[in-house]
């Protein structure tokens, strides 16, 4: 159960309690609703209130929020080893490697990010739903959001919807990009007949990625993107239409990477606000499989500059 606690100003008092609820706290009617039926749900100093309450100033306000409990047990808890890169009451955010699915699925019902997840909360005796905020594909690598709470993850959604949760990526591509920087504005659709590949066509769904060239190499672009929609194989399907495909896509492209194994596309960076404090949190990803590339190019492990891009998250 997440327990909200605000303590009235002059900006949220003299006002009821549910204005406060809707307008402050950032709570749905159905949250505010179930809050209202529950023992101790809504308080003020301690003592059960009606949502028509006016608040004073200094008075503290407490609202519990119950966990929906429909999608609680169906991830199977599994032990093993997860590289938390930050974790907060309401967040936790690790460093998926590639190879490894965020959902249990075909061939992979135990050794999900899912899995060992819930197997994490599971010893540390606080069982919770799986709430993953922006999958990543089986096949890439990096920063991964996983919401503690029902409310977070709703409010981490609504932050992906109005552009607030961002996240940065890197990759190599094959052959020299002819532009610097650029955007692809080309809408992504299923290709009929075929279960995984995506394609642009004039049916698809709305996709806007930008990206830029961060160094060129021997019949390769080192690359970093940003997406602003999240269709399935994005950056892949929006590369292999300019005629650039990554390398180690066997999807899109040949399937080749001479520089390492596997497909070269990880995600570097995500940035959001933490949902009940509003505080800016930045997280960076090492890019574990590419071993020594990256410095060896003169770029940074998580491919990302601190120059524009804000300061490491604070814990």
């Amino acid at each position: 159960m997440k327990k909200l606690e605000l303590i009235l100003d002059q900006e949220t008092a003299f006002q009821s309690l549910e204005k406060v609820l809707r307008n402050s706290l950032g709570l749905s009617k159905k949250q505010i609703s179930q809050a209202k039926f529950r023992e101790n749900g809504i308080c003020i100093n301690g003592k059960k209130q009606r949502v028509s309450y006016v608040g004073m100033p200094g008075e503290i306000l407490t609202v519990c929020l119950e966990e929906s409990s429909e999608n609680t047990g169906k991830v199977f808890p599994t032990e093993g080893k997860l590289e938390i890169l930050y974790e907060d009451p309401d967040i936790l955010a690790v460093n998926k490697p590639a190879g490894m699915p965020c959902h249990p699925g075909r061939g992979h019902y135990q050794d999900s990010l899912g899995n060992l997840a819930a197997g994490l909360f599971e010893k540390r005796g606080e069982p919770c739903p799986i709430r993953i905020i922006g999958r990543l594909d089986k096949d890439t690598s990096g920063v991964v959001i996983l919401a503690k709470n029902q409310a977070a993850g709703a409010r981490l959604g609504e932050q992906k919807t109005k552009g607030i949760f961002w996240k940065e990526y890197m990759g190599l591509v094959q052959g020299r990009l002819n532009d610097t920087e650029g955007r692809i504005r080309e809408p992504i659709g299923k290709i009929p007949g075929e279960k995984l590949k995506m394609q642009v066509t004039p049916e698809g769904k709305s996709a806007d990625t930008s990206y830029q060239v961060m160094k060129f190499l021997e019949n390769a672009t080192l690359t970093r993107w940003e997406i602003f929609t999240g269709r399935t194989h994005q950056i892949r399907v929006h590369m292999a239409w300019l005629g650039h495909p990554l390398l180690g896509d066997r999807i899109y492209g040949t399937g080749k990477n001479p520089y390492f194994p596997g497909l070269a596309l990880h995600c570097a960076k995500a940035v959001f606000l933490q949902p009940f404090t509003g505080e800016k949190v930045v997280i960076q990803a090492p890019a574990n499989s590419w071993g020594e590339k990256l410095k060896n190019w003169g770029v940074q492990n998580t491919g990302t500059d601190s120059e524009g891009y804000g300061q490491e998250f604070l814990s």
